[in-house]
């Protein structure tokens, strides 16, 4: 031990106490870490460097813990005294004095590490660029290197700083610069900020290579003249055009001076104008890096670049369609997609089990390693590691499992642990925008109190923005009577990776009944009203986060998991009052299965049981919970008979209309003297739906007038869902002019309240739209579909209309105007329509060729052919070039065949119908109609009659 320096010596007595005390995991260590108050962060990748000599310890609380931790776990383990905690401080105050002392900076090797060796031993440390690790090809970065290749032609004095989260491809971009650099004759340096230590001496490198003499700088680095302003005076003097690029530069305070800040210009980071500086960081804060710096984002690629680097690694996995829907999965993040192409690569050369991943099932190609990524999630990611080369912190930084704790670990270390705790519970809801309140109200506010002290929450959210792991965005979720947004809630949103390897420490045990609890406490403020158009933007926010903490909550913790089907229950409130049928139904199974954990006097438990019977018409478990009501509370109680309503839903949806009618009518008689005026209209508008069903057209017609003389004398009681129901029961009574009426009311709430793009906006309309074509109103219904079409036809993936529902608005609309004869109008409008739609889609898609058939079929109208046949060519080219089998083929030769008849061509109209008929080959319905359509046109060819079954004969005897 005599021979080994102090910080080795310092390493060694660390192992031996580690031994000591039980030889505890790093995780154990870590974990200990994070219990203390504050916690502390001894993350594995520091504690692997510690142990191995490799880094001396930095002096500060996480030091003293480990050391304090250690020797107690020691005295309890083994008996060993312990030296006190000033003692080890002592050990490592002379390790780091060293190390700085007899290194100039550079890291001390041990003649131990070569047998071989003897007396001072060669420096490995470089400046190069590890040119090595550039990818053959670059995708998605040509504007981002354009700017900087500029920087650097025009000898820019600005610092570029490359920031974004951890695996966007910030060093990738770098070193790409770093090789222009050098090609154009440059002299390039390249120095590490991962720790202090490699960041000086990396610095003293440079310093050596523009020539310093040894003297000056043992003295600079001995502390008796400045290190920095040595290194910048020879950089600013250099005799040739250099770039420096200062690499992983996550800790800012490594960076700046003593006393100064890291972007003003007096630490390592500054702007020179005989070379560019360039620096890689998590830390995008223009206010941090100062004004003589430019901050340029390095963002996630597009899925079309994240497949060509999928297919650069693994050519052979699959066709581009399936690289494309990996890219996305992974978000276009550069460090997944690395991983997941050479997972693929190393895959085709074996068996495709992934290491180090339990359960995997054997992955060849892009397909299956998207199903397996949705199975196993962000952990697979981590058997396309490559641990060959590269320091520990290195290879920690290229796995998506470390890489980000290493960012929370830099937090906890400035005083930030509450940054850590934020993560966790962030991901225990949806990758979707969430919002900022929420964490300060659940968090940080007392019981039934207003948000006190959150300094730290909005610090730690500060800290996390700055980092990249958080992004902030404006969600507009309340809006005013104008009809416009008057509010904005600021949202936090992150990469659906950093989210889900953060689930995955939440899973592994890290804290996970902490971060439940605390996730528990954050639903407690989603509650509010349902009703009201008002709150459904916050709703509509909120949802998907409910959705995702019912799937992956706990049972264990009942308490907690009670609130989540609570707020699950308000959320099934929303989502049948708005019309989402889709997540209605998901909260309903889900909630239905976590209730089970629940107690039975829970009164969500029992609604929730009423709501999924009525729902799957389970009639006799319906009728067990209303008896059960029954006996143990009066007959006329109000939730008494919310359970016998729900037993005559059920009847309803399974047929039994006249049992379900009995049943409403009983309801009715106890609601009179006991009962809400809505819930006595909800209860009769069923009613009347009912005696509609069994035909009973004079009771349902009574029953529908006595409803609306209740809602003239009661319009106060009227929520938007309850007029829902009316209107439906006025339309099945043939209640046209007052079903109308509602209709254009509940139209109008929705305008106000700027919900045009609700789905029940959209279902609404639809009804009045019938109503108005029932009651032959054609010029009504046209300026309702315009109208419907300008909504919609823009809003892309947010319209709550579907493409086939869309089609089938534009072909309504323009048989409504053929038949009164506004062609002129008609094809305005059908050219406005497609001249939108092919600034957003590139041409190809359903509404494009459904359009051109519709430009088509208004000039076949018109005796126009040519214009005809040119429509129909464009459609054909539209439906070719689209993929994924969205657009129907069969389209386009079904109306060349009729734009043939129209012209009296029956014998060239036949091959396009056979051609239909090929194309419907998988819908016999379909294929009947064509040939049936196609008979006319044989008969003609074949001169006389022709029916159906002598379409193939005849049909094929004209080829």
């Amino acid at each position: 031990m005599d021979d080994q320096s102090a910080a080795e010596r310092l390493a060694t007595e660390l192992r031996q106490l580690r031994t000591n005390a039980g030889s505890p995991t790093y995780a154990q260590i870590a974990r200990w870490g994070s219990r203390q108050r504050p916690p502390v962060s001894l993350g594995k990748s520091k504690l692997s460097l510690w142990f191995s000599g490799k880094s001396v310890p930095e002096d500060g609380r996480p030091f003293a813990v480990l050391v304090e931790l250690l020797e107690a776990r020691a005295q309890q383990k083994s008996g060993t005294p312990g030296r006190g905690t000033a003692a080890w401080r002592m050990r490592r105050t002379a390790a780091d004095q060293e190390r700085r002392r007899e290194t100039g900076g550079l890291p001390r090797r041990s003649a131990g590490d070569d047998p071989s060796a003897s007396g001072p031993t060669p420096g490995t440390y470089s400046v190069r660029p590890p040119y090595g690790e550039l990818p053959t090809r670059l995708h998605g970065r040509d504007s981002l290197l354009a700017d900087l290749e500029r920087a650097l032609a025009e000898g820019h004095e600005q610092v570029q700083v490359l920031h974004g989260l951890g695996g966007c491809g910030k060093t990738t971009a770098a070193l790409r610069l770093a090789r222009h650099a050098r090609d154009l004759g440059h002299q390039v340096f390249w120095v590490s900020a991962t720790t202090n230590e490699r960041l000086l001496t990396g610095m003293s490198q440079v310093a050596r290579e523009l020539g310093v003499d040894e003297d000056g700088l043992s003295r600079a680095w001995a502390g008796q003249s400045s290190a920095l302003d040595l290194v910048w005076r020879c950089l600013d003097r250099a005799g040739e055009r250099w770039l420096l690029v200062v690499d992983a530069v996550d800790d800012l305070s490594a960076v700046a001076s003593e006393h100064g800040s890291p972007g003003d210009g007096t630490g390592w980071i500054r702007p020179s104008r005989s070379g560019l500086t360039v620096v890689t960081s998590r830390v995008g804060n223009p206010l941090l890096w100062g004004t003589e710096a430019v901050c340029r984002a390095v963002d996630m690629l597009s899925a079309e670049d994240g497949a060509k680097v999928l297919t650069d690694l693994a050519r052979d996995a699959g066709p581009v369609e399936d690289a494309r829907t990996l890219a996305a999965r992974l978000g276009g993040l550069p460090l997944g997609l690395h991983l997941a192409g050479s997972y693929l690569a190393k895959a085709r050369r074996s068996l495709g089990f992934a290491r180090g991943v339990m359960d995997v099932r054997p992955v060849g190609d892009f397909a299956g390693y998207t199903a397996e990524l949705d199975r196993l999630g962000a952990p697979l990611l981590d058997a396309g590691g490559s641990f060959k080369s590269g320091t520990a912190d290195q290879q920690l930084r290229r796995l998506v499992s470390h890489t980000w704790e290493i960012s929370l670990d830099l937090l906890t270390r400035q005083g930030l642990p509450e940054a850590r705790l934020l993560m966790r519970v962030l991901s225990c809801f949806a990758p979707t925008p969430f919002p900022t309140a929420l964490l300060a109200y659940g968090l940080v506010a007392p019981e039934g109190g207003f948000p006190e002290g959150f300094e730290e929450g909005e610090a730690a959210i500060d800290a996390l923005v700055d980092v990249g792991l958080l992004n902030l965005v404006d969600v507009a979720v309340s809006v005013g009577g104008s009809g416009t947004a008057n509010a904005a809630n600021l949202c936090l949103t992150a990469h659906p990776l950093v989210l889900e390897t953060n689930a995955a420490q939440v899973r592994g045990g890290d804290g996970t009944a902490e971060v439940w609890r605390a996730a528990a406490r954050v639903v407690r403020w989603m509650g509010g009203g349902t009703d009201t158009p008002d709150q459904w933007r916050r709703w509509q926010v909120l949802v998907p986060h409910v959705l995702a903490a019912l799937r992956s909550a706990p049972a264990n913790d009942v308490e907690s998991l009670a609130w989540f089907v609570e707020v699950g229950w308000a959320s099934y409130g929303y989502c049948l009052a708005s019309n989402h049928r889709g997540q209605a139904d998901e909260l309903l199974r889900l909630m239905m299965e976590r209730a089970v954990a629940l107690p039975e006097d829970r009164p969500v438990v029992g609604a929730i049981r009423g709501q999924y019977y009525e729902a799957i018409g389970d009639v006799d478990e319906a009728r067990r919970l209303f008896e059960e009501s029954r006996a143990e509370r009066e007959p006329q109680d109000v939730e008494t008979l919310q359970f016998q309503f729900r037993w005559a839903r059920a009847l309803q949806s399974t047929g039994r209309l006249p049992a379900a009618e009995e049943q409403l009518r009983a309801i009715l008689d106890g609601l009179r003297s006991n009962g809400s005026v809505s819930n006595r209209l909800l209860v009769h508008s069923v009613l009347v739906l009912v005696l509609a069903a069994q035909g009973k057209d004079e009771r349902a017609a009574a029953e529908a007038q006595a409803l609306m003389s209740t809602i003239e004398t009661e319009p106060a009681e009227l929520g938007i869902p309850l007029l829902h129901h009316v209107g439906h029961a006025l339309t099945e009574t043939r209640q046209t002019e007052q079903a109308e009426s509602v209709y254009g009311a509940l139209l109008s709430r929705l305008d106000e309240a700027d919900e045009q793009l609700s789905p029940l906006y959209h279902d609404i309309s639809l009804q009045l739209l019938d109503l108005l074509l029932h009651g032959g109103r054609e010029r009504a219904a046209i300026t309702l579909i315009s109208r419907l079409l300008g909504l919609y036809m823009p809003t892309g993936n947010d319209s709550p209309a579907s493409p086939a529902s869309l089609v089938d608005l534009i072909q309504t609309r323009l048989d409504l105007q053929l038949e009164l004869a506004e062609c002129s109008s008609a094809e305005d409008e059908l050219r406005g329509l497609l001249r939108d739609q092919l600034s957003v889609s590139g041409g190809i898609g359903l509404l494009i060729v459904e359009l051109h058939i519709a430009l088509a079929r208004l000039f076949i109208a018109q005796g126009d052919f040519t214009q005809a046949q040119e429509q129909l060519g464009l459609a054909e080219k539209a439906a070719t070039a689209a993929d994924g089998g969205k657009v129907p083929l069969w389209t386009v030769p079904l109306w060349k065949a009729r734009c043939l008849c129209a012209q009296d061509r029956c014998a060239e109209a036949l091959g396009c119908y056979e051609q239909t008929v090929a194309l419907l080959a998988d819908d016999p319905d379909g294929m009947a109609c064509v040939m049936e359509e196609a008979a006319d046109c044989l008969a003609t060819v074949s001169g006389g009659e022709a029916h159906v079954g002598q379409w193939e004969s005849g049909g094929r005897a004209m080829d």
